[in-house]
């Protein structure tokens, strides 16, 4: 298949890896960071643990993994995006905001009042990636060593406890 965008299963468990840790490497070296970026120290069992737990999404084209993004149900009406990243082939391709768009399409069928995320206040291009999908920052903290901000879309007016994302 030319391009199709799906549920990873388990048998992804190894690309999903590589993608993350392909991703967040760039993010690293892009923002010349001296702490610790979580994303690198994943394992495969902690990757198979979200697929078969969690909603893992993956975008293949020509047959090759080359993005993925997951989601979870943090409470009834908050959703959590974390480890999303496309490889550098099809960054600035659309396919990229195809997935987050699937991620977002699945959360809010399942429920979802407001997706959160977080990401460092400084990666500028991430930042105005948001804003632009219509997310806005809620706040930001420096528990981890940088400025990171909590970035929420939300898909409707009622108002969402943001409490549970900031455990994440």
């Amino acid at each position: 298949m030319f391009l199709a965008i799906r549920r990873a299963v388990d048998d992804d468990t190894a690309e999903v890896l590589r993608i993350t840790k392909e991703s967040f490497s760039l993010y690293q070296d892009e923002l010349h960071v001296n702490y610790e970026v979580k994303a690198l120290k994943e394992t495969i069992e902690t990757t198979l643990r979200d697929i078969r737990e969690n909603a893992v999404f993956v975008v293949e084209r020509f047959g090759k993994l080359c993005g993925a993004i997951r989601i979870k149900k943090l409470s009834d009406d908050l959703w959590y995006i974390y480890r999303f990243g496309v490889t550098p082939e099809i960054s600035h391709t659309g396919l990229g905001s195809a997935l987050l768009d699937a991620a977002i399409t699945y959360a809010s069928n399942s429920g979802a009042k407001a997706i959160a995320l977080h990401t460092n206040a400084k990666y500028y291009s991430l930042a105005r990636y948001y804003y632009g999908k219509q997310f806005y920052v809620h706040s930001t903290s420096l528990d981890r060593g940088y400025v990171r901000a909590l970035f929420v879309l939300e898909l409707d007016d009622s108002g969402v406890d943001l409490s549970p994302a900031f455990l994440m």
